[in-house]
């Protein structure tokens, strides 16, 4: 019970439904208003549960859907079900929060160049399954824009810049290992996702992911396999943007804030491997 009990301090509780409100802003504004094929729904979820650990991120997930499945004006749609995909999402990242990913590493000479190399790479990767698809190429397939490639490229080489720019410039490996840790989450997300959306929701959701599952299913997938191929689009390039975005959050607040979190000990002390030690540090 202890080791719940520390993941909802006070600040914890106070932080969570400043994420849930930050969650449900992005994601609407993204998902309905804009209806781009990513989410941007899961900032304040992965913050709390890299802050916290996972069951405060998890919590963070379910109740930012649940709330804005229900909320006045905003409310209905599909987002509820996937309250099981947001609560995923939270959990690992609070396992992140716990391994150290997040935390300082630093780096110089060679090591840091193959790294800020090798996560513009990790960008570019998984950018060119949006980019190579003939779904994007042909705009009567899907009813894409004609320029949705060139803004695929656009995102990828301004990701893959900036992911590589701050690993070199700040000489710290947590930028690549953020990354690592954005694409994992967005895999097991697209995997928990594409079920629940193809048996309760036929693959259509409301949101700009419908083209790419409309465009799979004219292919002739059916409706699993054409709502896991939208998830493996989609997933991995918005968990990758997500994560990095928290992480700059995190780095722009200072050690002593964020001592005062659960996991805070985790964020501020430098690490020179990939793995730290998993018992809590005294």
């Amino acid at each position: 019970m202890g080791w719940i009990s520390r993941q909802f301090t006070t600040r914890v509780i106070v932080l969570i439904p400043v994420a849930i409100a930050l969650n449900i802003v992005l994601g609407y504004t993204v998902q309905t208003v804009l209806k781009l094929p990513i989410y941007l729904d899961s900032i304040g979820t992965i913050l709390v549960g890299v802050l916290a650990g996972p069951l405060a991120g998890a919590l963070t997930g379910v109740l930012t859907n649940l709330i804005w499945q229900y909320a006045p004006v905003i409310g209905g749609g599909t987002i509820g079900p996937f309250a099981i995909t947001a609560g995923v999402i939270g959990f690992l990242a609070g396992i992140w929060g716990y391994l150290g990913v997040f935390r300082p590493r630093p780096a110089s000479g060679t090591q840091l160049l193959v790294s800020a190399a090798v996560a513009a790479g990790l960008v570019i990767l998984v950018v060119i399954p949006l980019i190579n698809n003939p779904i994007y190429l042909d705009p009567n397939q899907g009813g894409f824009v004609s320029w949705a490639v060139p803004a695929a490229i656009a995102i990828a080489v301004i990701v893959a810049v900036a992911v590589a720019g701050f690993t070199y410039i700040r000489r710290d490996l947590a930028g690549l290992w953020v990354a690592v840790a954005g694409i994992v989450t967005g895999v097991i997300a697209a995997l928990v996702s594409a079920p629940i959306s193809a048996i309760v929701f036929g693959g259509v959701t409301g949101s700009g992911t419908d083209l790419i599952v409309a465009a799979l299913r004219q292919g002739g997938a059916d409706v699993l396999a054409a709502s896991l191929g939208q998830g493996f689009f989609s997933d991995p390039i918005d968990k990758l943007i997500t994560s990095f975005v928290v992480f700059l959050i995190l780095v722009s607040l200072s050690p002593r804030f964020l001592a005062r979190f659960p996991l805070g000990d985790r964020l501020t002390r430098p690490a020179s491997g990939f793995m730290p030690n998993m018992d809590r540090p005294s």
